[in-house]
Parts: C-alpha cells; structure tokens; sequence
C-alpha cells in the first residue's frame, strides 16, 4: 500500500475529490469506496471525500481518478481550505474518530493473540505447527496496525496503545517460542538413545559435497 500520510497535517488545506460512478454494476461503486477508506479520506457526501493537502494524497487521487475513469464514471480533484478554524477542528476530530475505530481493532485484535497463546498453552499444544501460526497471525497485525500509521494524518490518541500491545504480543510470542523449545530439547533428551550417531559419523561417511 502506498503510505499516503508521510507526515503530521495541521494546515487548514485539503485536496476534496468529487466524482460520480454509473450505478450498474454496484460493484465499481463498492470498488470506489473501498479504495477511498484504504487512503484514508474522510466522507463529506456521497460521491465527495477529503484528504489533507499533499503531493501523496494528489497521487493517491489521481490513480483513483484513473479507476473512476475506467469504470465510466468521471471525478475531478479540487484545493480547498477549511472555511473556520471550528470547521478545521472538526474535521480533524472526525479524521482521528476513524483512525481510532482502526486502532482499536487492532488493539482487540491483540487482547484476542495473547488469549489465544494461553489457550494453546492450557491445551499443551507446545508445537511448532501453533508457532508458526501465530507468528503469521502476528505479521498480519503488524501490517494492518502499519496501514492504519500509514492515513493517520492527525496522530489519533489509540496510536500509542495499539502500538503498545503490539509490543506486549510480540513478547508474548517469544515467550511462547522459548517454551516450545525447551520442551523440545527435554523430549529430545529423555528420548531413548536408539541411533548410534558415530555410525553415521563412520570413516565410509563422505562428506557432503555443495
């Protein structure tokens, strides 16, 4: 995903994208308004969204235009600026309202990893099958939390949390690694010493060649 935030906005100054897509079929309307909410851009009315002004929000718009386009519909982008400073403020409000819903998934998501690592452990599935599953289930968080960084263009208050509890899983997860592991060796070394390891180390063993 392209980041389309690079960095904290507080100038009153937005870049709104106005278009209108054919009704058949729904699904480019759906298409449309998935792209919209991966970028960010809040929701003025149907068919008019806003991002904060800057040369990757331009180049999001304009790849979104393009699939308008394609689509059959027609869009045009336009500078504008916030008409007061309470319209400003609120808009940033509803900015930060979104990103915080995302957030906070993620920070459910996370209480959800941690319990889910316990419940294996209550179970005794010490397995590199369940690590490897929840290693994955842990890069999926990471790459959604950094999606969400990625249109946080105000800095919404859950950032921090959610950043942490990523953190606290993370731990969580090496904690449950170590366990498996220890478990590991101690069945390896109370397993019965049935393979003579010399003999495969034996003078008629040639070496491995690259």
């Amino acid at each position: 995903m392209q980041r389309v935030m690079q960095e904290k906005v507080r100038e009153p100054r937005w870049l709104m994208l106005v278009y209108h897509v054919p009704s058949e079929p729904s699904s480019a309307r759906s298409a449309v308004w998935r792209e919209s909410r991966r970028l960010g851009a809040l929701g003025l009315q149907h068919g008019v969204c806003l991002l904060p002004l800057s040369d990757a929000s331009l180049r999001a718009y304009q790849r979104l235009v393009h699939r308008i386009e394609g689509f059959g519909g027609d869009a045009s982008v336009l500078e504008t600026t916030s008409p007061d400073a309470g319209w400003h403020q609120r808009t940033i409000s509803r900015f930060n309202a979104a990103r915080d819903e995302e957030y906070a998934e993620v920070i459910d998501e996370a209480e959800r990893f941690r319990a889910e690592i316990e419940r294996e452990k209550g179970q005794g599935k010490y397995t590199f099958a369940e690590l490897e599953d929840e290693e994955s289930s842990l890069e999926r968080l990471k790459r959604y939390l950094a999606q969400v960084e990625a249109r946080d263009a105000f800095g919404a208050p859950n950032h921090e949390r959610a950043r942490a509890e990523l953190e606290t899983c993370a731990r969580a997860l090496e904690r449950f690694s170590e366990e498996i592991y220890e478990r590991h060796e101690s069945a390896v070394d109370d397993a019965p010493d049935d393979v003579d390891v010399a003999q495969l180390l034996s003078p008629a063993t040639r070496e491995a060649e690259p």
